[in-house]
Formats: C-alpha cells, sequence, structure tokens
C-alpha cells in the first residue's frame, strides 16, 4: 500500500519553506492503514509547550481529515525527553531536525518523507583577527562546536 498523494503534498506544503525533516518509523504494512490505530506525530519543542501546540493542531487536525487516518500531536518540554521518545520509537512520525533525523534513523529506521529542497547549510565563525579566513585555512585544524548533536 502507498500513502496517499494527498498526505504528502498536505505535509510538503507545511515544510516547503523549512530544512527540517519530517521522518517516518516504518510500520508493519498489515497496520499501516487500520482504521482503529492513532498515530502520533511527535514535533521538536522548538517553542515552549502551548505554542507548538497552537501551530501544530491545525495541521494535524487536516492531516487526520486528508488521509482518513487518525493521527495525535505530541509536544514535549525538553529536548531529551523528545529526543529519548523517538530513540525508543515511541512515536510514529517526527517533524525533526537534520542531526535528530540522522540519530532517529540510527536508533529505530526512521526515513524521511519530506524534506526543503534547499540544500543544508551551516556557519563557521572565527575571530575578525584570525588568521583563518576562508575553509581551507582550517584544513587540517580542530575546531569546536557547542555540542555533538550541534553538527
Amino acid at each position: 500500500m502507498r500513502i496517499p498523494a494527498q498526505a504528502v503534498h498536505t505535509v510538503s506544503l507545511l515544510v516547503s519553506t523549512s530544512v527540517i525533516c519530517l521522518v517516518f518509523l516504518l510500520l508493519p504494512l498489515t497496520t499501516l492503514f487500520a482504521a482503529e490505530k492513532t498515530y502520533v506525530l511527535a514535533v521538536v519543542p522548538s517553542a515552549p509547550p502551548v505554542a507548538t501546540h497552537v501551530a501544530w493542531v491545525p495541521f494535524v487536525k487536516a492531516l487526520s481529515k486528508e488521509t482518513a487516518l487518525g493521527f495525535t500531536l505530541k509536544v514535549y518540554e525538553t529536548m531529551s525527553d523528545f529526543e529519548a521518545d523517538f530513540e525508543r520509537g515511541a512515536p510514529d512520525f517526527i517533524f525533526a531536525s537534520p542531526t535528530q533525523t540522522v540519530l532517529a534513523r540510527k536508533a529505530q529506521g526512521y526515513i524521511p518523507l519530506v524534506r526543503n529542497s534547499e540544500l543544508l547549510s551551516g556557519v563557521l565563525f572565527v575571530r575578525k583577527d584570525s588568521p583563518y579566513q576562508t575553509v581551507k585555512d582550517l584544513e587540517g585544524k580542530e575546531i569546536a562546536f557547542v555540542g555533538q548533536r550541534n553538527l
């Protein structure tokens, strides 16, 4: 069975200007379209839970209506709670950062369904008086990051 084209279209509209991936936990095909199943969509806690809820409930309702499948939204207080949940494979779908998408894939086999067409990019900062002014200047050097999940 395939995911209805309307569902994919609806989701792609939501994330068309984002570099964040929506990922899907592979489910047994026999339960993928079971009417009584309610799927959990977990959203990265990039805003307070109330704001996340307000922003995402209309999408979840539209997704349920368009696909004729049951969806419920799960919001989180902390990033560690969100990450622990997807590392256990608890939610069926997650809306996560690119780094979290990689972690979710490794932990539970989540796969990206929708992403922006733009390439992911980042920024490296150096002091104004640094001898390193180009990326090539950094070849063979060590660089620091805020945390291992911020790459």
